[in-house]
């Protein structure tokens, strides 16, 4: 073993560590993820330095889960989120059934989508693959950051929501019964069980008062807080349209989809569009939809366009592919926000 790593010092950690492990048994996968992944940390150094003999870094996935965590009476499930602790080339991929690389569904290719040519066949194939996600790859480890904080922020949403419900519910009823400037008096005067309850009641009142106090102070302005999510709502929808193949044709080419019914037929429009026929005849050209009844919106948009024209302070007109900007104005119209302005620099928009 190389002499630059201190082996002692590591194999200490890793003993305090599992035994931080053994008294966290009843203690949920989140609890000891900690854990797991400082375990991991004080573990790798010692297989890349070749302390464990017959281990190499590939090893260290199976090495943590078998060697350590099970000897230890560590209760761990080897699942997504345990192999999603450590890095692909420590995976042990040829044993691990969890691997990124055994998780690509590959398909065989249909005989009449074959071509005879083996290696043209097999990229058709890995063209059909179901690859859930690159791995240690930056762009992807920041999506997965993003889909947490969403899904915290969506438990705690839902939380306060309920708690809010309830304790508004409660002061509503509670206030429609009893008339508060009276309720003490009430009280002092009653006796026996019924004081008792109208007590407990109160009290119950006072606490639903604190909760709705507590999380009104503690959100603070919702009001400038709102139209901050509402600025990254209509950017998050505008975007999610340019990357939903079901949305992929905007407002613009909606409409030129209708007006092009003039000289152009349905099928030759949903060609150059490139969607399918039908979703024109339902969706895009009529104002509701025949099937489901349910109004096309994009035909009252049409009222929110002018005809732009820039001149610079120069004098210099400069005409641009208003496109992308009208759509992205659409979703932010629909959350009634203002329109974003048309910035001129270097006779360019912004």
């Amino acid at each position: 073993m190389s002499e630059t790593i201190n082996a002692e010092e590591y194999l200490n950690a890793q003993r305090e560590i599992l035994e931080h492990l053994e008294h966290m048994e009843t203690k949920t996968f989140e609890t000891k993820k900690e854990y797991v992944t400082r375990l991991i940390d004080v573990t790798r150094p010692l297989i890349k330095n070749g302390y464990y003999e017959g281990y190499k870094l590939d090893d260290l996935c199976s090495f943590i889960y078998e060697n350590l965590l099970k000897k230890h009476g560590v209760t761990v499930s080897r699942n997504d989120a345990f192999y999603a602790l450590f890095r692909e080339e420590e995976k042990h991929s040829e044993k691990n059934p969890l691997s990124t690389r055994k998780r690509q569904k590959i398909t065989s290719l249909p005989l009449d989508k074959q071509t005879g040519n083996a290696v043209i066949d097999k990229m058709k194939m890995y063209a059909r693959a179901e690859v859930k996600e690159p791995h240690d790859y930056d762009i992807s480890r920041y999506l997965k950051t993003v889909l947490e904080v969403t899904n915290q922020t969506v438990k705690q949403a839902e939380s306060l929501l309920n708690k809010l419900g309830k304790a508004y519910f409660y002061v509503e009823q509670f206030e429609k019964q009893f008339n508060i400037k009276t309720l003490e008096i009430e009280i002092d005067e009653s006796v026996g069980k019924k004081k008792k309850e109208l007590i407990l009641c109160y009290d119950y009142y006072k606490q639903c008062q604190k909760v709705i106090n507590d999380i009104e102070s503690g959100l603070g302005d919702t009001g400038v807080q709102t139209v901050k999510l509402n600025e990254t709502l209509a950017e998050q929808k505008f975007i999610s349209k340019q990357l939903d193949e079901r949305n992929k044709i905007t407002f613009l080419e909606k409409w030129n989809a209708i007006i092009c019914n003039i000289t152009l037929g349905v099928s030759a429009v949903a060609k150059k569009l490139g969607v399918n026929k039908k979703h024109l005849t339902n969706n895009v050209r009529p104002s509701q939809n025949p099937v489901t009844e349910s109004k096309n919106k994009h035909h009252e948009y049409i009222n929110w366009f002018r005809a732009i024209k820039i001149v610079s302070p120069s004098g210099e007109e400069f005409v641009f592919d208003a496109k992308n900007y009208f759509d992205e104005q659409i979703e932010r119209g629909k959350l009634h926000l203002e329109f974003k302005p048309l910035v001129l620099a270097n006779v360019k928009t912004e």
